[in-house]
């Protein structure tokens, strides 16, 4: 094999070096050692979706057309999210194929339904469901059978009341997924394989860096341990970092309360919560009962966007209907998007007012800044989609979570369910026989696509926006540029 790429959600060099000094991970260490390193820039906002395409396609999400878990469409007055752009652009596996060759790919989020590959596909959480996730179709029964392989974690709403039991679990789902990749590697034998652990993330942001977090790490360094040693080179990346939440700011509210939002029918949302009727609370009730998979068919998707969460707020496509639309100025998404609902000739006032009060505003009982940043999205989107783009995003400030959901009557918090939240800078390394030892700096996310596809000599689509990172060997690439002329000159002659 000549790539294997282990995608870490959420791996963060503040939260691996301790452990890495501790001697809790060996491999992971070794891989630093041995090879290259560097703090790696996601877009923003950084968040699993859409930085996961970021990856995959070389691409801003302003040309992806993706900008969080939700997008805000004004003009339509909804809040969606738009799955049928998740296959628009050509991925790393796509240009591997179309030259020849075998890929596999194990788990990475926006992958699902799974599409055709010239090697196999098994689609990842959190976004994936639990039937139809693998091409070839004959592989999920197999990964079923021999792995009680899941693509989500049931237990993860009981994390509150049986933290061992969800915790375990998640400890299952990160060893099926190397387990799994063991089996179709010895099938399918491919050129390249991406594996995504997913639920690291989850582990971190529940419980930041304790004793669940550092064994769940284990349990990723020992796997990764089966694949060094060998003539395949290893990646090491992640969609994003991690680090502990100081505060939680309550963006909608803060709008709300600035008069730029305006909101209606919130006194059912306040009246069901009171109530303990939350979706959470829901969820939990229908899996102690066995009657989960019954409540998904016969409560409409609408019905349970609309409740409320265990904060209290309405969260994505549910706070549609709870919105004013005519008399609301701006809204915002989740760890940074807002949008601004105004004429294009008064948005320019608008924007430079917002960034002014956000980048100033600070929470009034710490004193915490609440955005190192705000950008407009010129500045860090170009592409086909950058008109619906949100109008600002807010780099959140370390320590910072920004929640998006409508209805919570505070504006700042001290804690919330998760005791950590994504930040800008995950983590790049890299080792192997085609990898040069350097230092290097100024990592995007955006860049590895066009290197792992340099390492194979696959020419790429022009308008990726990453650059080649200068750590493949020059000699390599020559060598698989000088198979690709082969190649054509074979399928020009029909050979």
């Amino acid at each position: 094999m000549r790539a294997i790429v282990f995608g870490l959600d959420g791996a963060s060099f503040n939260l691996l070096k301790p452990l890495i000094e501790k001697g809790k991970l060996p491999n992971i260490e070794r891989i630093l050692r041995e090879g290259v390193h560097s703090d790696m820039e996601s877009c923003l906002p950084p968040v699993t979706s859409p930085n996961w395409k970021c990856y995959s396609t070389g691409k801003n999400p302003g040309k992806l057309g993706i900008f969080w878990w939700e997008n805000i469409d004004l003009k339509k007055k909804r809040v969606y999210f738009p799955r049928e752009r998740i296959y628009k652009h050509k991925e790393i596996w796509d240009y591997l194929g179309e030259n020849g060759y075998t890929v596999g790919v194990i788990n990475m989020p926006l992958t699902y339904p799974p599409k055709k590959v010239r090697g196999f596909m098994v689609s990842g959480g959190p976004d994936a469901g639990e039937k139809d996730y693998t091409y070839p179709k004959e592989i999920e029964s197999r990964l079923k059978r021999e792995f009680n392989y899941r693509v989500n974690a049931r237990w993860l709403n009981h994390i509150k009341t049986d933290e061992e039991k969800a915790v375990e679990e998640i400890y299952q789902l990160i060893q099926s997924r190397f387990d799994a990749a063991q089996m179709l590697i010895e099938e399918y034998q491919p050129d390249f394989l991406h594996l995504t652990v997913f639920y690291i993330n989850t582990l971190q942001h529940y419980f930041w860096n304790n004793e669940y977090v550092e064994k769940g790490w284990q349990i990723i360094d020992k796997n990764i341990g089966k694949f060094l040693g060998s003539d395949t080179n290893i990646f090491l990346m992640s969609d994003h970092g991690t680090n502990e939440i100081e505060q939680v700011f309550y963006i909608n509210s803060w709008l709300e309360k600035e008069g730029y939002l305006k909101l209606k029918r919130m006194y059912t949302t306040k009246l069901l919560h009171s109530l303990g009727i939350t979706k959470q609370n829901m969820w939990r009730l229908a899996q102690t009962l066995r009657m989960l998979q019954i409540i998904k068919k016969i409560i409409p998707k609408s019905v349970v966007a609309s409740l409320p969460t265990d904060s209290g707020t309405v969260e994505r496509e549910g706070k549609a209907p709870m919105v004013d639309w005519d008399n609301t100025v701006a809204i915002a998404s989740g760890q940074g998007p807002v949008y601004l609902n105004v004429e294009n000739d008064k948005k320019g006032e608008l924007v430079n007012e917002l960034i002014r009060k956000l980048e100033s505003l600070v929470n009034p009982t710490t004193g915490k800044r609440v955005a190192s940043k705000v950008y407009t999205k010129e500045e860090i989107y170009s592409g086909s989609y950058l008109s619906e783009a949100p109008d600002i995003i807010i780099d959140q400030a370390p320590g910072t979570h920004i929640r998006g959901g409508v209805g919570n009557e505070s504006i700042f918090e001290s804690t919330s369910g998760w005791r950590a939240e994504n930040r800008r800078y995950g983590i790049f390394a890299a080792c192997g026989p085609d990898v040069i030892i350097r230092e290097i700096k100024e990592v995007s996310i955006l860049d590895l696509a066009p290197t792992i596809l340099s390492l194979f000599g696959v020419p790429y689509s022009g308008d990726m926006d990453g650059k080649i990172l200068p750590c493949i060997r020059e000699d390599t690439r020559k060598y698989g540029r000088e198979r690709e002329r082969i190649r054509k000159i074979i399928k020009r002659k029909n050979l």
